[in-house]
């Protein structure tokens, strides 16, 4: 079995999102339930609503970035696609349209376009490490195409 998502995703589908939303959380509630005398006397009005408006945005930037992502493994005739909950597997040459590669900062994400609707969705993306697609791609020549 050949493993195509980085270790990353991990990190930044579970770690990031639950670490940094109890973090917000924690400080917006402290911003709305502690008294001004805490906040040596200034206004907290324009505080409390940054810290919820930052609290709001940031889990929505999560659940548009970072929850999508899934883990991805091959054995060269099925790819195996997992949430990190449940897996489902489809076969490149019957279920699988076709594979583009982006930048998104420093992290390469590919997109698996399926030839129907499956359990999570048409499209779907993952983290790519290098090395471990190189692998792939010398042991099963053809099946992915090249990195632009």
């Amino acid at each position: 079995m050949y493993r195509l998502s980085s270790n990353a995703t991990l990190f930044l589908k579970i770690f990031v999102p639950v670490f940094w939303t109890t973090i917000l959380a924690g400080v917006t509630l402290v911003a709305w339930l502690a008294e001004a005398k805490y906040f040596a006397g200034i206004p907290l009005t324009s505080f409390r609503w940054a810290t919820l408006f930052t609290l709001v945005a940031a889990v929505a930037s999560f659940w548009l970035l970072l929850w999508r992502l899934k883990r991805v493994e091959t054995d060269g005739e099925k790819v195996y696609i997992s949430n990190y909950f449940r897996t489902a597997f489809y076969e490149w040459s019957r279920d699988v349209e076709r594979i583009s590669y982006s930048r998104f900062f420093l992290l390469k994400v590919a997109t698996i376009e399926l030839n129907g609707v499956g359990s999570f969705g048409r499209k779907l993306y993952f983290v790519t490490s290098s090395s471990l697609l190189n692998t792939f791609r010398t042991d099963f020549p053809g099946v992915l195409p090249e990195e632009k």
